[in-house]
């Protein structure tokens, strides 16, 4: 595990303040170290301030700039940021051609603890394993992991728990991301294992 630094440079790239203003103030809540800032509202803005600033992490809008392409930016050795990380910022459900070529993944629904999850990831640190990760897991979590190893699909698990299939799929996305399982049959097993259902349940 390394040892946790006492200050991290972070650059926000997207043209919306409000988005720039959540994003900043959602990392402060999260991060457990000093945090520094830079805004960045244009691209323009980016080319200019970036390479001085040095930032550790960069959080960006993909769509900033109309397409922000990572391999590009690692690549201009002008701007110095082939080591830093990149988390795109999402406001949808990721696709892989947005995300493609970012280390991590932020969307404006995560929770303090999933994007304190990903600043870890980011910054270096050793990820749990999964039994402490399971912790992490809200109850609603649990509920959606026993809807979906049941065999319901998106649509049934949200009228199930008066959800929205929208976040039927943001949860699912976050149980992926938390438990690094991405198919129904290791999830499956990964609940049977926790005893959140029992093999009769399994279909």
């Amino acid at each position: 595990m390394k040892h946790k630094r006492e200050t991290f440079k972070v650059a926000v790239a997207e043209t919306s303040l409000i988005l720039r203003s959540g994003v900043v103030s959602a990392i402060r809540r999260a991060a457990d170290c000093e945090v520094l800032f830079l805004e960045i509202s244009t691209p323009q803005e980016f080319d200019s301030k970036i390479s001085a600033y040095a930032p550790d992490i960069v959080i960006v809008n993909p769509l900033f700039n109309g397409r922000f392409v990572v391999s590009e930016i690692r690549d201009n050795k002008s701007l110095g940021l082939s080591d830093t990380k990149f988390i795109a910022l999402l406001s949808t459900l990721p696709t892989p051609s947005l995300t493609d070529g970012f280390d991590e993944v932020i969307n404006l629904y995560d929770s303090s603890d999933q994007i304190h999850a990903v600043l870890d990831r980011a910054m270096g640190y050793d990820e749990p394993d999964i039994s402490s990760e399971e912790e992490q897991l809200s109850k609603r979590e649990k509920e959606i992991i026993c809807e979906v190893v049941k065999g319901y699909t998106n649509k049934e698990i949200a009228d199930h728990l008066n959800l929205s299939v929208f976040t039927v799929l943001t949860h699912r996305r976050n149980i992926a991301r938390k438990l690094q399982i991405h198919s129904s049959t290791a999830l499956a097993i990964y609940a049977i294992a926790n005893k959140l259902v029992s093999i009769s349940d399994v279909k």
